[in-house]
């Protein structure tokens, strides 16, 4: 059996070129523009505005834009920064429904230290926050609980 639908989810430390590659490898294959959860916070001017009461939104959005890509064209790309498996468990189960390929690709740093990523990344994310991403990040994202931790015992 051909499996035509592919969902490729790219993640990384902020800064590590997940946009830029995500944008390569739609133009490359011919899949709808990427999407990621920082869509939401951006408005159509292209001004960034971050709110973190928003994020259960702004993830829900992009779940949506994923699925509505799949169904629609049988691609989408998904960046963000994924530090641990549970985090694009979702992505996972919509590709799962869809019969979709997922590919991951892992970027982590990108080879590059904490301050360069802080410099480097378009949303201001600080030095402080990258260090502790770097800290709770899942090298073998398969090997953990894909379940959020509010949903664990």
């Amino acid at each position: 059996m051909k499996i035509d639908k592919t969902v490729v989810i790219i993640r990384g430390l902020p800064g590590s070129g997940k946009s830029t590659l995500a944008a390569q490898i739609a133009v490359e294959r011919g899949f709808p523009p990427p999407r990621a959860a920082d869509d939401y916070f951006t408005d159509p001017e292209g001004r960034y505005t971050f709110n973190p009461a928003l994020l259960g939104a702004a993830h829900a959005a992009c779940q949506k834009g994923i699925a509505d890509d799949l169904r629609a064209v049988g691609a989408a790309i998904v960046t963000n920064t994924f530090t641990q498996g549970w985090e694009f468990q979702p992505y996972v189960n919509i590709a799962a429904a869809e019969a979709a390929v997922i590919e991951v690709i892992d970027l982590f740093d990108g080879g590059l230290s904490d301050d360069a990523l802080a410099a480097r990344n378009v949303h201001g994310v600080p030095t402080s926050t990258i260090a502790a991403m770097r800290g709770r990040w899942e090298k073998d994202w398969r090997a953990g609980d894909p379940r959020p931790p509010w949903a664990r015992k």
